[in-house]
């Protein structure tokens, strides 16, 4: 016979915050944004400078994915467009029509033999959403399943369920909290960001920013924490990635061969290397946001596929938010 949730009850004083939200976990906040069954909502802003060339004694006109604002820095800068998401809908706001469109397509005119660049950005408030892959253990999705806030007279009551997924008396425990990978790296190549399909235009160089904001959603209340493994979000093949904030705690190769076999105090198989105790001494360095090199239980679950990239991976203990930043750049030739 199964049991599908328990209830309880908790009182915390906190007057500043929204009365009657629902979460369920999985689920998505009420703007539509995706979160997995620990509540993480995973967003990626992008913010590039591309330096672009047309080598035509013509005009080129580059057609843009509308899923990116963009900006020719050159004369006024009013040749572009922005955009927002309100309740889940995005809203796009082209500037000077008659420069940036053609055909009834979105884009920019690059005059004969001109250089001009151009940034393209993907903001915070129409930020690309990716879905995190739920947390997983033994006894399934024996946890807590939904939350409901309420403030009354500045009083936040909060309750929500409990679900056991069986009336049986075993397990008793459900394996060791270890940090899961939640996702996996999107590989962006040159040629899928740029299919110019012309011989005169060229992209030269680009140079920017890609930030990764984990939010936990579900916690109004500010006591449930999370701890989880995330990878960086977008590769940018051929490109260099640096200035990493804050610093990754490990790449991938070692999170898989080294760092979830020694947590659980397994030896690794013969195939892996050896790590010397020395790389472990600050395993245990803990603040309010990030887990900067720690261990944790059995692995039960295989991570996301492996892409053949050793990409980097932090260790994340957080209770509302944290944000990860690094700099990409890459020149022709």
């Amino acid at each position: 016979m199964k049991r599908l949730a328990v209830f309880f009850f908790v009182l915390l004083m906190m007057a500043s915050l929204a009365s009657g939200e629902t979460y369920t976990l999985p689920g998505s906040t009420p703007d539509g944004k995706p979160y997995n069954n620990i509540g993480i909502v995973s967003e990626v802003m992008v913010d590039l400078n591309v330096t672009m060339v047309n080598t035509a004694p013509f005009p080129k006109f580059v057609i843009v994915n509308p899923r990116y604002d963009f900006k020719v820095i050159r004369l006024s800068g009013k040749e572009g467009m922005y955009s927002f998401r309100v309740n889940g809908t995005t809203y796009h706001v082209p500037m000077n029509l008659k420069k940036t469109s053609l055909n009834y397509f979105i884009g920019f005119w690059i005059m004969p033999y001109e250089t001009v660049v151009v940034n393209f950005r993907i903001p915070y408030n129409n930020s690309y959403l990716l879905t995190p892959v739920d947390y997983k253990s033994i006894c399934g999705d024996s946890k807590i399943v939904a939350l409901n806030y309420t403030l009354v007279n500045g009083t936040l009551y909060y309750n929500g369920k409990i679900r056991s997924s069986s009336e049986d008396i075993h397990p008793m425990t459900c394996g060791v909290m270890y940090p899961q990978l939640i996702n996996s790296p999107q590989i962006l190549f040159l040629r899928e960001l740029f299919p110019l399909n012309d011989g005169y235009v060229k992209v030269l160089h680009y140079r920017g920013t890609v930030t990764l904001r984990l939010t936990n959603a579900p916690n109004e209340a500010g006591v449930f924490n999370t701890f989880f493994a995330v990878a960086v979000p977008v590769v940018f093949q051929g490109a260099k990635m640096y200035n990493f904030t804050p610093n990754y705690t490990m790449t991938y190769d070692n999170y898989m061969r080294e760092f979830l076999w020694r947590y659980r105090g397994v030896v690794p198989p013969n195939n892996t290397q050896t790590l010397r105790s020395s790389e472990f001494d600050n395993m245990f360095t803990l603040t309010d946001t990030l887990l900067t090199g720690v261990s944790v239980g059995g692995p039960h679950l295989i991570p996301p596929k492996h892409t053949g990239l050793n990409y980097p991976v932090w260790i994340v203990f957080m209770g509302h938010s944290m944000e990860i930043r690094y700099d990409v750049e890459w020149s022709a030739g």
